[in-house]
Formats: C-alpha cells, structure tokens, sequence
C-alpha cells in the first residue's frame, strides 16, 4: 500500500493528538510531506505563523520568520570546530532577532496553528528559544520537521517529540517506495 499524506493526516486527526511531528534522517522527503499536510491546514494563500530554516550549503543556517520574512543567521558552517558529526555551529544572536519574537508572535496571531521548518541541534543550546517554542505550543497547534539524530543526542528534541500530545510520523520506518504517489 503507498502510504500518502491523506494517510498521515487521517492518522493524525484519528489520534486525538494536539501536535504533529514529522521526523527523520535526511533525503527520507520530511519537508515534502510537511508541504502536503500544511494544505490539510490552510490554503495555499495563507501562511501560517512560524518559522522555517533555510540551509544554505557551505555558509550556515538562516532563520526566516514566515510572516514578516525577517531572517538571522542562527548556524554558522564551521567543519573544523564543529561537534563531532555536525558541519554548524550554533549562532544565538539569530535566535534572539527573529526566533524568539516569531514565536511570540504565534501568541498574538489569530491562527490555531504554527509552523516549524525544522527543528535540530541547533536550538538545543538555546534555552529561551526552547521555552518561547514550548509557550507557542501550549498555546497554539504545532506542524514540524524534526531532524533526525539519535536518541538521547539532543534532549530538547526528545522531549518535544515524547510529550504526550504529540503524533510522530517517523519516515524512518518506512522505504522511500512505500509512500508519494
């Protein structure tokens, strides 16, 4: 059976869960399937409130802000003084000029959900991002991509994807020619 964002999102509404998560390693089409179940949310003109990271090869990570398109650096691509396993290091300046006023930003907007586009290690430093992130989700509904690393590496990641209001679509569990029509 090809399995389809209609699927997923069936078995999200089905759960009763406030969250939905989308995980995995790279290459396994999470931001894909994010894109297919954000039309379950919105229309196509409407954009939700959030944030999106945008990698750009060999020079870092940028943190764009989904409604007023501000964006900040928030990794840096440094392989030589990087963690063991990670080309990027984590720069808070950009979390502190648009990931934390994006997310307060959630809290005043009129819609039921936001939108993350993806969270990683780098957030996993950053304290007042994570409680910003986790006020926005008290609050409001959360769609996601989670990158993918081992359990128990980034302890922020593991705990928003264990919380109980959370349905976790892992694309690991699945061959790349099990879903997309």
């Amino acid at each position: 059976m090809k399995l389809t964002a209609e699927i997923f999102w069936q078995q999200y509404t089905d759960s009763g869960k406030k969250h939905l998560f989308i995980t995995g390693w790279r290459g396994k089409g999470k931001t894909t399937l994010f894109n297919k179940l954000i039309k379950f949310i919105c229309s196509e003109d409407t954009t939700l409130p959030g944030l999106t990271s945008v990698y750009i090869p060999k020079e870092g990570v940028m943190l764009v802000d989904n409604t007023t398109k501000a964006e900040a650096a928030v990794g840096v691509y440094c392989p030589e003084k990087a963690e063991i396993g990670k080309n990027m290091i984590p720069y808070a300046d950009g979390f502190y000029a648009v990931g934390i006023p994006a997310l307060d930003a959630v809290l005043e907007s009129d819609s039921e959900w936001f939108s993350m586009d993806e969270i990683g290690f780098l957030e996993s430093r950053e304290k007042q991002f994570q409680q910003a992130l986790l006020a926005a989700m008290e609050s409001r509904k959360l769609i996601a991509v989670v990158r993918e690393t081992e359990k128990g590496a980034v302890p922020f990641m593991d705990k928003i994807l264990s919380r109980d209001d959370a349905f976790v679509i892992d694309l690991d569990e699945f061959d790349n020619a099990d879903y997309w029509e």
